[in-house]
C-alpha cells in the first residue's frame, strides 16, 4: 500500500513510460499524465492516439516507470474513451518480464504448441503455455498423468540442493517444425486447485533446433504485435 501522496512522485503534464505484457510480450506506451487523485491513488493518462489499447485491458499489473530502476505497480481502473486511469498499488523494482534475457511468447490458442516429455515410465504430451529460445513453460494435467506427477513429486522431495531434474523434450511448432533439447526443470506451479501443474524448463537447444525455436518466436511475436494494432 502506498504510504504517501502520489503527487509527490508524479507531475501533471509530464509523460511516462507505461509497460505491461500481452501474451508474454512486453508492451510499452509513452503517455502524458493529465491528472492525479491522491485520495484514490489514481493517475489519469491521455491515450487517445495509441493503437495498443487491447494490451491494457488486463487484470495483470501495469507498471509506470518512475526512475531507471523504480516502477509504480498499478492496476487498470478504467480504460474507456481517451483516458487510461491507473490505480497505484506500490513502488517496486523492474518486473520480471522486463528483465528477461530473451523474448517470450504465448502460442496461438487455435494453433497450440505441443511437447512430448520423455521420462522414466515412457512419455507424455503437454501443452506449451509460453516459449522462448531459452526454455518453455508447459501445462500438465494431473489426473491424466498421475503416474508421472507422482514420480516427479518423489524426485523433488529427494532432490539435493546442487542437483536438478532433467528430461528430454520434443517440441512441435506449427508451421516451423520440430525442436528437441534437454530441459532442466526450474519451477513447478500448481494451478486450478492442483488439477494442473505448470512446469518451467530451461532448455539447451542444439544450434539447428535453436534456429527453429527462434523462427517460431519471431513469427509469433509479429502476429501478436499485428493483432494489437487493430483498433477495437
Amino acid at each position: 500500500m502506498v504510504k504517501f501522496r502520489i503527487s509527490e512522485v508524479f507531475r501533471n503534464g509530464y509523460s511516462y513510460d507505461i509497460i505491461t505484457k500481452y501474451k508474454e510480450i512486453p508492451v510499452k506506451v509513452h503517455l502524458k499524465l493529465n491528472w492525479i487523485d491522491n485520495e484514490g491513488r489514481l493517475l489519469g493518462f491521455d491515450w487517445g492516439r495509441t493503437h495498443l489499447k487491447p494490451a491494457f485491458s488486463t487484470l495483470d499489473p501495469v507498471y509506470v516507470r518512475v526512475e531507471k530502476e523504480e516502477y509504480a505497480q498499478t492496476q487498470v481502473f478504467s480504460n474507456l474513451g481517451k483516458e487510461l486511469v491507473l490505480m497505484v498499488d506500490n513502488f517496486v523494482g523492474p518486473p520480471e518480464f522486463i528483465k528477461r534475457r530473451s523474448v517470450r511468447v504465448e502460442p496461438d490458442e487455435h494453433k497450440p504448441v505441443m511437447v512430448e516429455i520423455f521420462h522414466e515410465e515412457g512419455k507424455l504430451k503437454a501443452t506449451v503455455a509460453d516459449i522462448s529460445e531459452l526454455g518453455i513453460g508447459l501445462i500438465v494435467a494431473v489426473k491424466e498423468n498421475e503416474n508421472f506427477v507422482s514420480i516427479l513429486k518423489e524426485r523433488l522431495k529427494a532432490l539435493k540442493k546442487e542437483e536438478c531434474i532433467e528430461y528430454h523434450l520434443k517440441i512441435f511448432l506449427p508451421s516451423c517444425g520440430i525442436a528437441q533439447g534437454k530441459g532442466k526443470l526450474k519451477n513447478v506451479i500448481s494451478l486450478d486447485k492442483d488439477s494442473r501443474l505448470k512446469l518451467g524448463f530451461e532448455i539447451n537447444f542444439p544450434q539447428g533446433d535453436l534456429n527453429t525455436i527462434r523462427r517460431y518466436v519471431i513469427n509469433r511475436q509479429k502476429e501478436i504485435i499485428k493483432s494489437l494494432r487493430i483498433v477495437k
